[in-house]
């Protein structure tokens, strides 16, 4: 079998191929091989030889002009920043074997799919020892290895991205090895742990990722107080229990998001025909990135599934028989402060999650009593949610989905996409005038038009201003001073 290269990556390998001496070896490995003969477009690619590869990086760095550096001294490993023509960059890692040989190499590699080799002196022949080409054309999941997930516990997680990414199934015995692998996920570091979550929740099916997760006991380490959710029953309005309800909030989320069209239920065509005009906004801002390399929408995801987290914290049965759980939404926001900062992620992401699941009911009373959020309503939201608003609004949908399931009516739907709708609206539509309109008047004003002292009062005064503009109530510079009048009368 012949690989099928494209010629910008045929021509990469004869210029590499150039600066390689004649008596050294040079392989491609892993997952580029893989996606080259499932037809997929590559990211990256890896190369292993006998020796340090140092060198040899370094000089074909020179040879294409991009940046080099060394990623692991003890292990040989050093990095080429390749450029591809569109501008993106496109890594290639060299590698020295890990273990005497070739063979060695790929039996200490993960998945037998990830353990297929060719030479880049004859990329016609495949190397393929595991029958890596096999399972993959049988769509199966295999270690390389009955340690080989002992030996690297974040390959459980990986595995479940790959098996999510690629529709894998898990070959016989894999889901007992991972079980028994994750128990050791706290000795690998939370960088790399949250990395593959976060793959899994920007995935093609994180409702469906996380619950491998909680069979496989990934978040008895990973994220503790999730766990705790087992043992919350449904309670009315909701037909699922809390765990069930956290998963079927990300199924939701997902085809909010992504709206499909062959998708033709009910309540998403109610959706289409109320957002649809925001879809290219939505795409855009979930693309955006608040600390490079992850995306809000895998924040969003990672949001989502902890939105709850605070329900058992919280959890009572009243003298009405029904559950309750009284302020879960700010303990929540705590706990998910707390797993976003356990794994690593950046505090701007941290706060981002804690506003999120801090604000996820926020918007539900609304659609409850029926009632159009005011523009007084939509400032004092963004006021408390700031660039996190539209990411609550999409999630404060799914979870309406995710609560009444089979029982939700076109009434209840429609009131929650009137909120919705007005939130995203104002956000995308109507910024400057609803959501942070610019002061007519400001504090250097105040004090020279005002005769008001440097103070906090000038502060709250001013503040008090932005609001009567942001409800339309103000809209001219004569009605900002006549206002201003009012409220320093008020404090006289």
């Amino acid at each position: 079998m012949r690989l099928k290269f494209s010629p910008a990556l045929e021509q990469l390998l004869d210029l590499i191929l150039a600066e390689l001496p004649d008596d050294q070896a040079l392989y491609i490995v892993g997952g580029a091989i893989r996606d080259i003969l499932l037809g997929r477009p590559l990211h990256d690619l890896d190369f292993v030889m006998p020796d340090d590869p140092t060198s040899l990086a370094k000089k074909i760095a020179h040879k294409l002009q991009v940046g080099f550096f060394v990623l692991d001294d003890e292990r040989h490993t050093a990095r080429v920043l390749f450029r591809r023509q569109e501008n993106q960059i496109f890594p290639l890692d060299f590698i020295q074997f890990t273990g005497e040989d070739l063979h060695s190499d790929l039996m200490h590699r993960d998945f037998t799919i990830n353990a297929i080799s060719v030479s880049v002196r004859e990329t016609g022949k495949l190397i393929d020892p595991l029958d890596g080409i096999k399972d993959l054309a049988a769509g199966l999941l295999r270690t390389c290895s009955d340690h080989a997930l002992t030996d690297d516990p974040v390959r459980v997680l990986r595995g479940i991205r790959l098996a999510m990414q690629f529709n894998l199934s898990y070959a016989p015995g894999l889901p007992e090895l991972m079980t028994e692998a994750s128990q050791f996920l706290p000795r690998t570091s939370a960088e790399r742990q949250r990395d593959e979550l976060f793959k899994i929740l920007e995935g093609p099916d994180p409702a469906e990722g996380m619950a491998h997760c909680h069979q496989f006991g990934v978040f008895t380490s990973l994220i503790p107080s999730l766990m705790e959710q087992e043992d919350i029953p449904s309670s009315p309005p909701h037909t699922l229990r809390l765990f069930d309800h956290s998963l079927k909030v990300l199924e939701y989320l997902k085809q909010l998001i992504e709206s499909p069209e062959d998708l033709y239920t009910w309540w998403l065509l109610d959706f289409r025909s109320t957002i649809e005009r925001f879809s290219e906004n939505i795409v855009d801002y979930l693309d955006e990135e608040i600390t490079p390399g992850r995306s809000k929408k895998g924040l969003l995801m990672f949001a989502a599934l902890l939105h709850d987290v605070g329900k058992p914290e919280t959890f009572t049965v009243g003298e009405d028989g029904y559950l309750h759980f009284y302020n879960h939404a700010k303990i929540g926001a705590d706990l998910a402060w707390k797993a976003a900062k356990a794994l690593q992620f950046s505090n701007a992401e941290s706060e981002w999650i804690h506003t999120i699941v801090q604000n996820h009911m926020h918007l539900l009373p609304f659609g409850n009593r029926d009632r159009k959020p005011s523009r007084v309503d939509v400032y004092r939201f963004y006021q408390e949610t700031g660039g996190a608003g539209a990411a609550v609004a999409l999630l404060s949908l799914a979870d309406t989905l995710a609560t009444y399931n089979q029982n939700l009516t076109p009434e209840k739907w429609q009131n929650a996409l009137m909120v919705s709708e007005v939130m995203l609206s104002a956000w995308w539509e109507a910024y400057q005038s609803v959501v942070s309109p610019t002061l007519l008047l400001d504090g250097n004003d105040l004090q020279e038009e005002f005769g008001m002292a440097p103070g906090k009062e000038i502060g709250e005064i001013l503040e008090k201003l932005r609001e009567a503009q942001a409800a339309g109530e103000v809209t001219t510079r004569e009605q900002a001073a006549a206002f201003i009048q009012s409220q320093i009368k008020g404090i006289e």
